[in-house]
């Protein structure tokens, strides 16, 4: 069998696609179920290293429109990040700049009892550079391939067809 380089191309971003995945699976995530009363408030804490991408989802599984307030706070309970989550799933990523706590404080804004699932993790950025960058290799790779055979691939519009 022999390997083309649109074959090797292939490979190197399934090899990245999965080290990615791999590594992300992996790192450091808590999770709970809570269930808030209107405006009460309920908090998960993570520890997440400095130089990093840290995350948070949250997941209103009855989701009838009313929203939820959220916060990231670190140690010194300084906001990271904070905002209204007013869909089904919310997924959102932030700069870890200094090692420590980093907690995501939700509050409930409807008017009845709700529950909400939340995550807050840390993406493990310095590990996923490896396999992301034989993925972004073997992308370029694809895109040369592909250019390389598209470029002498010439069609021939007849005349009779164009109106």
């Amino acid at each position: 069998m022999r390997l083309s380089l649109f074959k090797i191309s292939i490979l190197l971003i399934i090899i990245g696609t999965s080290g990615t995945g791999i590594i992300f699976s992996e790192s450091d995530k808590s999770y709970q179920f809570m269930t808030l009363k209107q405006t009460e408030s309920d908090e998960l804490s993570l520890y997440i290293y400095a130089e990093d991408i840290g995350y948070y989802k949250i997941t209103i599984p009855k989701f009838e429109g009313k929203g939820v307030f959220y916060r990231v706070v670190d140690d010194d309970y300084d906001t990271v990040s904070k905002g209204i989550s007013e869909t089904k799933m919310s997924i959102r990523y932030f700069d870890v700049k200094e090692s420590g706590i980093h907690t995501i404080i939700l509050t409930n804004l409807a008017q009845e009892k709700m529950s909400y699932e939340i995550e807050i993790g840390s993406t493990d950025a310095k590990r996923i550079m490896i396999p992301a960058g034989i993925m972004f290799v073997g992308g370029l790779l694809l895109l040369f391939t592909s250019f390389m055979k598209l470029k002498n691939y010439r069609t021939e519009q007849p005349d009779e067809n164009i109106r």
